[in-house]
């Protein structure tokens, strides 16, 4: 026998307003129980309990009401419990409406409907139980209840951006809303914000009265929230028989509204308003894609512009600006606040992570382990029925099982104000108020990768796999193994043929692609997630036509994983889905918030950095990440160029062998790094070094494919334009380790241009000619540059140095083109400064037997 009928956990607004509709719906007495972590009256909640009278609603009093039938129950209510003078059209105190939710529920508590028990403490768990669902509490003793609501509202900030040693400073607030969090900022003290939204706005407001110091506040794009009007128009409304199917056809309605909107009133406001309806309408008939589209390009247009500042608020903002008191910016937080002065308070406004699967709230991470709950549309909350009932991580219904508000936002986008989650906690009631939830077997425990991310396999089976991303994530070898052992454990892991399949087709292993395609299909039958479902779907697009734009739309929906990431933004690999860098490095930058100082991240953002150039910072963060992880090949590779391209050969040189053999004696692609330490000893001019090499992990016997082509052809070439003494191994025996295809047909530039100095090296005029054909013949971008760099080096070869410098020099700035690294590339520059050095000697020579003659 269950204690309660209904378990609503959460007693902020989404749960005081299922329980205020319970009490009245309940076709018989209902036993319900509500259950709040927070200090303060249940029901009020945290946006509500703040005692600052200047934090306003930023919807207008008549929009408040619980009762969607009474617009003007809250205006009623405010004027009999002492807020004179407020009417339907002005902005309330929020924290007058947190008493209506508390005087909500109590007056609920106190009916006849309902038997309300009023629970004090955090809820930690929610466990299958005979009679339904076991809740466990901190603080006070056990729930079991048939149906359970999950109203936990917003998460705190997200905190992936903050750096972990400010984390940990006295002075930093992680959360502005917990009570008394902005108590201790004095009236000389700076302060930065870091978000520039609502809570920025509240929190601005509250502290101009505390500090004479100016305000920063800082976001990437350094916008306010529009403000509402004093005048009340009325909405717009939207007379579209068909709602718009694309992202590009809602912006031109957009456009078209607002423009028909100021012609007729004045005002862009009722455009939007009228919109909002029809939000949650649209938002479901937008494919994934388009979703994906919106949330990357208009989501913070949209916010800005709906989610308004009350007229008082955005004066008292405007009069802060004016006074020089507030300050916006668009700087990154790192550089805002390495900036600041000392002593500066930093405030965390940012908003939450709106993929849940990161959150460190015991309970969630608790559903998300057992299975109960998994990652909702494009990440963001959680999957649900279109009522509200949870879909598991197989996506079937969760019986008894359901939550409202926020953890809907995926699906609904637009559910975070009351009148959405008064709309939800109403249907929710009606539901609930007279059905009893039917039973079914406790789902399956799901495993979770180090992202947080479903593995849909068995304990063994995941640990290999587990073995195989960590692997692939450090750049060493044995993935390939791992993902055997994990498939041979459990043959129905698609997740783990998936994989296998992806690390195929961009070089990572020698498996074949097509094959492991295959039987990631075949088990796909078995058992699937959406993770492993949209992973799937864009391998097989990559295997078979070769298109990256599937892969890179998995990112977006999948950010946290972390392995596609990896594969999209190779570093030392020859395949991904990114050729172009600065498309790679969009991608890196925007995960910043994502994985904040996982060290994973950090020396693939090392690795953008240097190439930007940007050294210091490349050094910085590689070093963090290496005390991380020494292993970690990214980390590694971005310090080796950084040593590199900031002429410290020696100490580069000595710290790059150390690592070699240590750290990184493991590493896949351990040939590059190498090839890394023979740059440095032809810099040092260190030839005898440079041969040992090259008769080493750089020899044909140690190398193959594209490594010996791009590496040891390539140095080679490099020893020869330089005039180094001959190589101990000829250049035949290394083109001996490469597959003729990639000589004749290479698939990208970047190969082809390394072709086009191997055939140099071997003085292959026939093969550079018909190099020359191939490039020339095709249309991907780049393959342009090949064919000039083709007849440059055969005139280098044929002894027209001149031709050479002036093929070479016309194109310069273009060569970037070909991707791989400023190193790499380097051999371009080398060869002109060769062609140069001999042009002017033959220039020399010819002279003097001129004057001789």
């Amino acid at each position: 026998m269950s204690d309660v009928d209904v378990a609503i956990v959460g007693g902020g607004a989404a749960g005081a307003l299922v329980l205020a509709h319970l009490s009245r719906l309940a076709a018989a007495r209902l036993r319900v129980a509500l259950i709040d972590r927070g200090p303060g009256d249940f029901g009020s909640g945290t946006a509500y309990r703040t005692p600052d009278p200047a934090h306003l609603l930023n919807v207008r009093a008549s929009a408040m009401s619980a009762w969607p039938g009474e617009p003007g129950h809250f205006t009623r209510w405010l004027a009999a419990n002492g807020w004179d003078g407020l009417t339907g059209d002005d902005f309330a105190p929020r924290a007058a409406f947190g008493a209506y939710l508390a005087a909500l529920t109590a007056e609920a508590a106190a009916g006849d409907h309902a038997d309300v028990r009023l629970i004090r403490g955090g809820a930690n768990g929610v466990h299958r139980h005979p009679d339904g669902w076991t809740i466990t509490i901190d603080g006070a003793a056990p729930v079991v209840a048939t149906e359970v609501v999950l109203a936990i509202g917003i998460e705190p900030p997200a905190q992936a951006w903050v750096p972990r040693r400010l984390r940990v400073q006295p002075r930093f607030v992680a959360d502005p809303w917990r009570p008394g969090a902005l108590d201790g900022v004095g009236p000389d003290d700076p302060v930065l914000i870091v978000g520039t939204g609502l809570t920025a706005v509240d929190v601005a407001v509250s502290l101009s009265a505390r500090t004479r110091r100016p305000i920063t506040a800082t976001s990437r794009n350094g916008v306010l929230p529009f403000a509402h009007t004093r005048e009340v128009r009325p909405p717009m409304p939207l007379v579209e028989t068909e709602f718009p199917a694309t992202v590009k056809q809602l912006r031109r309605l957009m456009h078209r509204r607002v423009r028909e909107s100021v012609a007729a009133s004045g005002d862009w406001r009722p455009a939007i308003d009228g919109m909002r309806p029809h939000t949650q309408a649209i938002w479901a008939g937008l494919p994934v894609a388009e979703r994906r589209e919106f949330l990357r390009r208009d989501l913070r247009r949209w916010d800005n512009a709906r989610h308004r500042m009350a007229p008082d608020v955005a004066d008292a903002i405007a009069a802060l600006r004016a006074e020089g008191r507030l300050a916006i910016t668009t700087e990154h937080p790192s550089v805002a606040i390495a900036s600041a002065d000392p002593g500066t308070w930093v405030v965390n406004t940012t908003g939450p992570d709106p993929d849940l699967a990161g959150s460190t709230n015991p309970l969630i991470q608790q559903l998300f382990a057992e299975g109960y709950v998994t990652s909702g549309t494009l990440g963001i909350g959680w999957a649900t029925t279109d009522d509200g009932q949870l879909r598991d991580a197989y996506g079937n219904r969760v019986p008894g099982l359901w939550t409202l508000g926020s953890t809907r936002r995926g699906q609904l986008l637009e559910t975070t104000a009351v009148p959405e989650i008064r709309a939800q906690a109403l249907a929710l009631a009606e539901r609930l108020g007279d059905t009893p939830s039917p039973r079914r077997a406790p789902a399956r425990r799901v495993r979770r990768d180090q992202y947080g991310l479903p593995v849909l396999a068995t304990e063994r089976a995941a640990e290999h796999f587990d073995d195989a991303v960590r692997r692939v994530l450090r750049v060493q070898r044995g993935a390939e193994e791992a993902l055997d052992a994990a498939t041979a454990e459990d043959p129905s892991f698609a997740l783990a043929h998936t994989v296998r399949a992806l690390l195929a087709v961009e070089g990572v292993i020698g498996a074949d692609a097509g094959a492991a395609l295959a039987e990631a299909e075949r088990a796909a039958q078995a058992r699937i997630d959406a993770r492993t479902g949209s992973l799937l779907q864009a391998v097989a697009a990559r295997v078979r036509d070769g298109d990256p734009a599937g892969l890179l739309a998995h990112i977006d929906e999948f950010p946290r994983d972390a392995l596609v990431v990896n594969a999209c933004v190779p570093t030392i690999a020859f395949g991904g889905a990114t050729q172009v860098p600065q498309h790679a490095w969009a991608i890196v930058e925007r995960l910043a918030p994502v994985y904040g100082e996982d060290w994973w991240y950090l020396g693939l953002l090392a690795f953008v950095r240097q190439e930007q150039h940007r050294w210091a910072q490349s050094a910085d963060l590689a070093d963090q990440a290496l005390a991380a992880d020494p292993a970690g090949g990214h980390a590694a590779h971005a310090r080796s160029h950084v040593y590199y391209e900031t002429g410290e050969h020696r100490a580069g040189l000595e710290w790059l062998d150390g690592w070699i053999a240590g750290p990184g004696r493991d590493a896949f692609q351990g040939a590059h790094y190498s090839w890394h330490a023979a740059l440095h000893e032809v810099a040092l001019e260190r030839w005898n070094e440079v041969a040992a090499r090259l008769r080493g992990p750089l020899s044909p016997r140690a190398v193959s494919g594209v490594r010996a082509l791009v590496d040891s052809a390539s140095l080679l070439w490099r020893c020869q334009v330089l005039g180094a003494p001959p190589s101990p191994v000829p250049i035949e025996a290394v083109l001996g380790a490469v597959p003729g295809e990639l000589l004749r047909e290479p698939r990208t530039a970047f190969i082809g241009c390394h072709a086009a100095l191997a055939l140099a090296a071997a003085g292959d005029l026939d093969g550079l000619a018909a190099l020359r054909r191939y490039a020339t013949a095709r249309t991907e971008p780049a393959f342009d540059l090949v064919a000039v760099l083709v007849r440059a080096l055969i005139a280098y070869l044929d002894g027209d140095y001149a031709l050479t410098v002036e093929l070479i020099s016309r194109r310069t700035g273009e060569w970037v083109r070909l991707g791989g690294s400023d190193a790499q590339r380097e051999i371009i520059d080398d060869t002109l400064l060769s062609a140069l050095s001999a042009r002017d000697k033959l220039g020399l020579r010819r002279s003097r037997d001129s004057a001789a003659r």
